[in-house]
């Protein structure tokens, strides 16, 4: 794709949510080689009802959207105009948004290179106190015509540019565009067209190096906007400059949704190994403690390793620790706060009383002088919010997630046990083996706990029923 081929877009809309709005009105302005080879503009009939505030703006009527032609009769008339250039929109995430959405309701994936001149203008003109379209026009001096019609704020766009071309140094214009296009610097060995057809969904990308070995795994909710920030080259960073040199391949998984993604990548570090997801380290090193009762009667700790802990037992840990510093760390606080004996924390080794009890922290458990009772109800108090919750559900359960794709995943006891898309087959998905896994276990505790998400969630034995209606 070509730099230079640059289309400035201005949509006009029923309203301000791209996902349930639709255009009224686009005008796009196609300049190649800093000259303007081509203006489209149309009013568009958006088969639906228009805010009356929008009418009031831009002064377009009813009948004129009525008599106007619908997005499927214009949609290739747009492709065309836009082939091959970069979309250029002021706030262009709206209008992008906009028009992305409007393809995907024709089943089109609508994708190309964007960038925003509400950035742009920052960059080139940093002493504005505002940036909207309107103190543009002001503090520039160009002249519209008809604010907030699609084809005259378009022109204000390739006004600005051509403003740009004439007031600023040519070096300092090309960084600013780079900038604002998130331009990487693309990596030896993967090709620029590689990059351009990544998709903008949600999901999970691997980067391979020498022998196909992966060397980094990330997610995101808009994969081609998360890979271009690894290599733009504004903010390459010392791990970002050894991936793009070491980086032979890139592989993208889309999935529904966050959930999917992020038990996706949990799953995949764990079992790739990257050189380069650090997290990785501190993850094999998780101390796992449980709950023990000493000679005298007091709650102590005892630690053990999460593989030797089948699923009916986790009710008996208490915690689990990403390193010992960190679980040290935590083990201070708690018997700070909470008046807990550091030798029964294992904080101190000794035969006689503890620092804390000398300090009046402790109140004697390490020598036998608080009542045990006591004790170990704070003890129970201290460590409820580190301990694995009780699985809130009778059995396993179902998460619908829909996005791009639709997926279903089936959990019991925090356990993942496996996704399917579709209706049918929940049986045949299930893992025979339940494999406790504390980044899956803090994932589901975060999804679970949030409200909006119990419309998603039914049980799997009414799950299997349905399916089985439906065949």
């Amino acid at each position: 794709m070509n730099i230079s081929n640059l289309s400035f877009v201005d949509v006009e809309t029923t309203g301000p949510t791209a996902s349930n709005g639709r255009i009224i009105e686009i005008g796009i302005l196609r300049v190649e080689n800093n000259r303007l080879v081509k203006t489209y503009n149309t009013l568009i009939n958006p088969e639906t009802s228009v805010d009356p505030f929008v009418l009031d703006l831009t002064g377009i009527t009813t009948n004129e959207l009525r008599n106007a032609p619908t997005f499927h009769r214009v949609k290739n008339e747009i492709l065309q105009v836009l082939e091959n250039s970069i979309f250029v929109a002021h706030n262009v995430r709206f209008d992008y948004g906009f028009l992305k959405n409007e393809y995907k309701r024709m089943g089109i994936n609508f994708s190309c290179r964007h960038f925003c001149t509400v950035k742009l203008t920052k960059l080139l003109y940093p002493g504005f106190h505002n940036y909207s379209l309107d103190k543009i026009i002001e503090n520039l001096n160009i002249r519209c015509t008809r604010r907030h019609r699609a084809i005259d704020d378009a022109m204000v766009l390739w006004e600005l540019y051509k403003k740009s071309l004439t007031e600023i140094d040519h070096k300092k214009l090309t960084t600013a565009i780079n900038i604002a296009l998130k331009r990487p610097t693309v990596p030896l060995n993967i090709k620029e067209e590689e990059l351009d057809r990544l998709p903008e969904t949600c999901g999970v990308y691997i980067f391979y190096g020498k022998d196909k070995i992966p060397i980094y795994i990330g997610k995101s909710v808009n994969i081609r906007d998360r890979i271009l920030s690894h290599f733009s080259s504004d903010h390459l960073s010392d791990k970002e400059i050894k991936i793009s040199r070491q980086i032979k391949r890139i592989e993208v998984i889309e999935t529904a949704g966050n959930l999917g993604t992020l038990l996706l990548e949990s799953s995949l570090v764990k079992k790739f190994l990257p050189l380069y997801n650090r997290q990785l380290r501190a993850t094999r090193k998780m101390i796992a403690l449980k709950k023990v009762v000493n000679e005298e009667g007091y709650y102590s700790l005892e630690e053990i390793s999460l593989d030797e802990v089948g699923v009916s037992q986790l009710g008996e840990i208490i915690g689990i620790f990403r390193s010992r510093k960190k679980m040290r760390d935590c083990f201070f606080e708690i018997a700070s706060k909470h008046g807990l004996c550091y030798k029964l924390l294992q904080l101190e080794k000794t035969d006689k009383c503890c620092f804390a009890y000398h300090l009046g922290r402790c109140k004697g458990a390490c020598i036998g002088k608080e009542n045990y009772l006591k004790y170990n109800m704070r003890f129970d108090e201290a460590f409820y919010n580190l301990k694995i919750r009780s699985w809130p559900f009778q059995g396993p359960i179902v998460i619908k997630e829909k996005g791009e794709i639709e997926e279903y995943f089936i959990i019991d006891k925090w356990c993942y046990l496996g996704s399917i898309k579709g209706e049918s087959d929940f049986e045949d998905s299930i893992k025979k083996e339940y494999i406790f896994d504390f980044d899956t276990y803090k994932i589901l505790l975060r999804y679970l706990s949030k409200d909006k998400n119990a419309g998603n969630i039914t049980t799997l034995k009414s799950r299997i029923i349905k399916s089985s209606n439906m065949i």
